[in-house]
C-alpha cells in the first residue's frame, strides 16, 4: 500500500492521527513559550488579555483618590470638632471632586481601554479560526486524500491486472 498506508495510519502508526496529535501539542507549547514576556504586564490568570503600560498608573492614582478623600473626611471631623482650623465647606467640596474623580477615571480608562481590547479579540479569533481550518484539514481532507491516493492505486492495479492499460 505504499505512502497511503503510512499517511492515513491509526492508532499508533508513524503518520496517524497520535503523531498529528504529538506535534501539534509540540507546536503550540513552542508558540506559547516564544510569546512570554512579549507585552509589557501580563495578566494575573495568565492566558488573559496582557495589561496596557498604563494600567498601574491608574492603580496609583485611584489609591491616592481614596487616600486625599479620607484624609478630607478626617479633617473635616477635626475641623468640626475644633482641632483644626479651616472651614468645613471646603473640605467637603474637596472630597466630593475626590469621590467624583474615581467614576470620571473609570469612565477614561473603558474608553482607553476599548480599541486595545477589540484588536486583542480580533486577533485571538483570528488564531481560533486558523486553528479551527487546520483540524479540518488534518482530520477530514488529508484522510480523504489519502484514501483518493489509495484507491488510484488500487485502480491502476485493476487496469493492469485486467489487461487494459489504455483505459487510464
Amino acid at each position: 500500500v505504499g505512502e497511503a498506508g503510512a499517511v492515513q495510519g491509526g492508532g499508533g502508526a508513524p503518520g496517524g492521527r497520535d503523531a498529528a496529535k504529538r506535534s501539534d501539542a509540540k507546536g503550540a507549547d513552542k508558540k506559547g513559550a516564544d510569546k512570554k514576556g512579549a507585552y509589557s504586564g501580563e495578566a494575573a490568570g495568565g492566558g488573559g488579555m496582557p495589561r496596557p503600560r498604563w494600567w498601574s498608573v491608574v492603580g496609583a492614582t485611584q489609591n491616592a483618590l481614596f487616600m486625599l478623600q479620607m484624609l478630607c473626611a478626617l479633617w473635616m471631623v477635626a475641623s468640626l470638632v475644633g482641632a483644626a482650623h479651616l472651614e468645613w465647606p471646603i473640605l467637603a467640596g474637596f472630597a466630593l471632586v475626590c469621590a467624583g474623580g474615581g467614576p470620571l477615571l473609570s469612565v477614561s480608562c473603558r474608553l482607553a481601554a476599548r480599541a486595545p481590547a477589540r484588536r486583542y479579540g480580533q486577533e485571538a479569533e483570528r488564531r481560533l479560526r486558523g486553528a479551527a481550518a487546520k483540524c479540518g484539514r488534518a482530520r477530514v481532507l488529508e484522510p480523504i486524500a489519502a484514501e483518493l491516493l489509495r484507491y488510484r492505486e488500487v485502480r491502476e492495479q485493476y487496469v493492469v491486472a485486467a489487461g487494459g492499460a489504455e483505459q487510464l
